[in-house]
């Protein structure tokens, strides 16, 4: 009777420390989005990496995975901004890869392969002069974005297809092809309003204002543009909010509303200060240096563009250093 009750102590004290680790691993990783979400991606990512040396335990082995995936989602949405060196990122990601398929994991499998693919589309934007590219590239990115499509298809995931569907017409936008972009948009647009998503309906709708405002038709552009934003603040997702607010910055200047437009691009600026994102403090520079010009204040645009190229140099960015080099020679024209 003794050993009997000792045995039920002692499985019951293993399955309540494996439990227990699960619970508290799996409390802060949630609140590692929650830091990620609100703009605070270096304590997310600190969190982390303390993490995962404690699934050496035993017991918390099978929690790796978790860790792994929110580490490589982080990396891989930020790395935008960041253009750090990409290894650490793909070894993270390749790992988790791996240990979804080890475990049978699919829905662990579709976000693996789908931050893959943002990381590779990054990587690959990050290293590039322009925006337009012919179809030799984003090859590897739009190769993992269909993998994680295909699984999230048969898992229903409905949050998970809607984001596929987004990011596999950003690979086609990059190849100029307008409509098959804007197709994939509309299709991540209309998963994402029927299932009440606000994150996932603000991408598609700050694209199609993009376009709308590429094809000058503004009216169109400030209705979408508003939405992304309104969507963006629904959702509480910062890190991608100055892209909102440039977006609007540019279709105000436009627009002639000179005064609106410098209150976004200057929001923009604040907001990537804040989080440490120097590429959106260069991208709100040339913003503001183009609104200065318009004003006719020529040394504040060029001490605007000056700074971006400042950064765009600092970050390695072939197109941010790009941009800035070829305002400063249109400023050189203008004076």
């Amino acid at each position: 009777m003794v050993e009997e009750y000792a045995a039920d102590t002692k499985y019951e004290a293993q399955r309540d420390l494996g439990g227990r680790f699960n619970n508290a691993i799996t409390e802060l990783v949630e609140i590692t989005t929650a830091y990620f979400w609100n703009g605070r991606s270096k304590e997310a990512l600190h969190i982390l990496n303390q993490l995962l040396p404690i699934t050496g335990i035993l017991e918390a082995q099978d929690l790796r995975l978790p860790i792994l995936l929110q580490l490589g989602k982080i990396q891989a949405n930020e790395y935008v901004y960041t253009n750090v060196d990409p290894e650490a990122m793909f070894s993270i990601l390749n790992e988790a890869k791996l240990l979804a398929e080890q475990s049978n994991d699919r829905k662990g499998l579709a976000d693996a392969l789908s931050s893959l693919g943002t990381a590779h589309y990054f990587v690959e934007l990050n290293a590039s002069s322009t925006i337009e590219n012919t179809t030799g590239q984003y090859r590897e990115a739009l190769n993992y974005h269909e993998q994680a499509l295909q699984l999230r298809v048969e898992l229903q995931d409905n949050r998970g297809i809607s984001e596929s569907y987004f990011q596999i017409g950003t690979v086609y936008e990059r190849w100029q092809k307008k409509e098959m972009a804007l197709n994939y948009y509309a299709q991540a647009a209309r998963i994402a309003e029927e299932h009440h998503f606000p994150l996932e309906q603000s991408e598609p709708a700050r694209h199609f204002a993009f376009h709308a405002f590429q094809s000058g038709d503004l009216d169109e552009a400030l209705r979408f543009a508003q939405h992304a934003l309104f969507m963006r603040e629904t959702a509480g997702f910062k890190p991608h909010l100055p892209l909102d607010h440039l977006l609007l910055s540019d279709i105000y200047l436009k627009r002639g509303q000179i005064e609106t437009a410098r209150q976004h691009a200057e929001t923009a600026i604040r907001l990537g200060e804040e989080m440490g994102y120097l590429r959106t403090v260069s991208s709100s520079c040339l913003t503001l240096g183009d609104i200065e010009l318009v004003q006719q204040r020529v040394d504040a645009a060029r001490t605007y563009y000056e700074k971006a190229l400042h950064l765009g140099h600092e970050l390695k960015l072939p197109l941010s250093v790009h941009r800035a080099e070829e305002r400063l020679e249109r400023l050189s024209d203008h004076t």
